[in-house]
C-alpha cells in the first residue's frame, strides 16, 4: 500500500538558502530509506523557515567508497575521500567506509 501521506526530509538549517535557490538539488543519506515521491523538507533549528513542499525526483544507491564526485553531484575536482570524511564528522558518526549512500535528487514545490 502506497501512503499518500509526504515524507519528511531533514536538512540542517545551513542548507536553506541552497535548497530554496535551486543551488542544492541533491542530498546523499545513510540509513535513511528515502522514498521517490511527495516530501516535506525540514530545516532543523531555522529561526524562519517553515516546512517546504517538495519531491523526491530519483533515489540512486552507491558503495560510499566508491562514490564519485559525478555520482554525488559535486564539483568535478571534490577529494571525494574528504566529503565522505566530512558526512561522518557532520551527520552520521557509525558510517563505515563501505557503506551504501542515497544520492537524493530533490525538487521544492512552486508556486503557480
Amino acid at each position: 500500500m502506497v501512503s499518500a501521506a509526504p515524507n519528511t526530509i531533514h536538512f540542517h538549517r545551513k542548507h536553506h538558502e541552497a535548497v530554496m535557490s535551486g543551488e542544492k538539488v541533491t542530498t546523499v543519506r545513510w540509513n535513511e530509506d528515502v522514498p521517490v515521491g511527495a516530501a516535506v523538507f525540514v530545516f532543523d533549528e531555522h529561526p524562519t523557515a517553515g516546512p517546504v513542499p517538495g519531491t523526491v525526483i530519483a533515489v540512486h544507491q552507491y558503495r560510499l567508497d566508491a562514490l564519485t564526485a559525478e555520482q554525488a553531484h559535486q564539483p568535478p575536482e571534490t577529494d571525494m575521500q574528504l566529503f565522505a570524511q566530512q558526512l561522518r564528522e557532520n551527520y552520521y558518526p557509525d558510517m563505515p567506509s563501505d557503506a551504501v549512500v542515497e544520492v537524493t535528487q530533490l525538487a521544492i514545490e512552486t508556486s503557480r
